[in-house]
């Protein structure tokens, strides 16, 4: 599975970007909260980063192998994980001060939804902290940019071999392509302003492969 191989990744550092680069960036933006939602958080190895920094915590994704995984190597006693999309639990009407989600966005096929019940759990004036892969970038690096069907105006789905810097693997994923002009519109259409936009450089690369991004809710 690939929750457990993500899982093995980062807890030994193979995965310079998670824990250098990605995970240091939203670290720096999260102001001492009263509550924190990890959206998309996977086994839970930033969650338990951010908890430091929250009275309360959770974790959410739609994965149930990597909740479980979650609650088994990344649990803390404000911590409380939840297999779930964040559509469906931002129905519940649960809000938090701060809201994260580090390369989430990108996985969801509807964008529009995932920004939208992003907003819905944040109280008003709370931030949402998300990390994407670099629209300009990041179809050089995949490979996917001379696809004839690729248009960088347009949304396009990615399906190719999961892999980092210094390994590749057998798991097949899937993200979504969206030109920076379109989480932009997102944003401002779903009651958010944009407070910073920062380009991300990982080790070994010359251009920048991720962008972090804070919104404010208003």
């Amino acid at each position: 599975m690939i929750a457990a191989y993500r899982e093995e990744q980062v807890r030994t550092q193979k995965d310079h970007s998670a824990n250098f680069i990605l995970s240091p960036a939203i670290l720096k933006e999260i102001p001492d909260s009263s509550s924190i939602i990890d959206i998309g958080c996977g086994t839970g190895w930033l969650t338990v980063r951010v908890e430091k920094n929250s009275n309360y915590t959770v974790g959410v994704d739609p994965s149930e192998k990597s909740i479980e995984i979650a609650k088994s190597m990344n649990s803390g006693n404000s911590i409380s994980y939840l297999s779930e999309t964040i559509e469906r639990y931002s129905i519940i009407g649960k809000k938090f001060d701060t809201a994260i989600s580090n390369m989430a966005a990108s996985c969801s096929p509807d964008l529009v939804g995932f920004v939208v019940a992003s907003r819905r759990v944040l109280v008003k004036h709370g931030l949402f902290i998300f990390t994407i892969p670099h629209p300009c970038f990041w179809p050089e690096y995949w490979g996917y940019s001379s696809d004839p069907n690729f248009k960088y105006n347009e949304t396009f789905a990615v399906e190719g071999e999961f892999k980092i810097q210094n390994e590749s693997s057998s798991f097949v994923t899937t993200h979504f392509h969206h030109p920076i002009e379109h989480y932009i519109k997102v944003l401002r259409s779903s009651d958010f302003i944009i407070e910073s936009i920062r380009e991300l450089t990982g080790r070994g690369f010359y251009l920048p492969r991720f962008m972090l991004i804070v919104a404010r809710a208003v």
